[in-house]
């Protein structure tokens, strides 16, 4: 529990976060389909999903794995 928190607030926290992460992961995984079907532009969108994966593996990595 972090100091000055209860822990109610950060399990709040915590649900919120997940649930940000998995409508982004849905999200990401839509645009990747659709990235498939629209040659002149799936490279560019393969890219900013690749960089979102990283940047929430990363988030994760930070959190020690709360994700």
């Amino acid at each position: 529990m972090t100091a000055g928190k209860p822990a109610s607030e950060e399990q709040r926290q915590r649900v919120e976060a997940v649930q940000h992460i998995t409508e982004a992961h849905r999200i990401l995984n839509r645009l990747r389909d659709e990235a498939n079907k629209h040659p002149a532009s799936r490279e560019a969108i393969a890219e900013a999903v690749q960089k979102l994966e990283m940047a929430l593996a990363i988030l994760s990595v930070k959190t020690g794995g709360v994700f």
